[in-house]
């Protein structure tokens, strides 16, 4: 049997390349861990981080299986074009990048953080942004397990002018896991 524990955790974080915002959601999380047990969706309140809220989404995987997304902060509707809450994965994943994207989901959800980088052309210049992952220790009787997600992009005024794209997975994947 593998044990998660809370030091693997502060050295995988402090492993992966986060920005600014995502070092602090992370804190938060590692700060509710219980010795060396992950902390439970209900230890997490979103008062604690209300200057990420926008930006954070809460998905339920069925490990192998599937994912749907609980709830998506405004930052997601206006990445993808629409409420993501209660969506099922696969209707805002093109089809060729499911296996990706279900791959990288059942790692998280199993027990690995991870973060993955983006790099988007834009008029200006190219822009990075960072998506962080972290596990919650919840598991349903259906053995889906709930992951916290956070996008640190914000969109400017320009970014609401034109139609959303499609959401591809992330450019760069790194994720480590949490088992001893």
């Amino acid at each position: 049997m593998t044990v998660t524990r809370q030091a693997l955790a502060v050295d995988a974080l402090s492993k992966l390349p986060l920005s600014v915002a995502n070092k602090r959601l992370a804190q938060y999380w590692l700060s509710l861990w219980r010795g060396d047990e992950m902390p439970l969706r209900a230890d997490f309140s979103p008062s604690q981080v209300r200057e990420h809220l926008p930006g954070i989404g809460l998905f339920e995987v069925r490990p192998d299986e599937g994912t749907r997304c609980r709830l998506a902060g405004t930052v997601f509707t206006h990445a993808v074009g629409r409420e993501l809450t209660g969506c099922d994965w696969r209707e805002y994943t093109h089809k060729d990048l499911w296996a990706e994207r279900l791959k990288r989901n059942t790692e998280i959800a199993l027990g690995s953080v991870g973060v993955g980088i983006r790099h988007n052309p834009r008029v200006d210049g190219l822009r990075i942004t960072q998506e962080l992952q972290l596990p919650f220790a919840d598991r349903s009787e259906d053995g889906s397990r709930l992951l916290l997600f956070h996008l640190d992009w914000r969109p400017s005024p320009e970014d609401l002018k034109g139609e959303a794209k499609p959401i591809k997975v992330a450019d760069e994947f790194y994720a480590i896991s949490l088992h001893a």
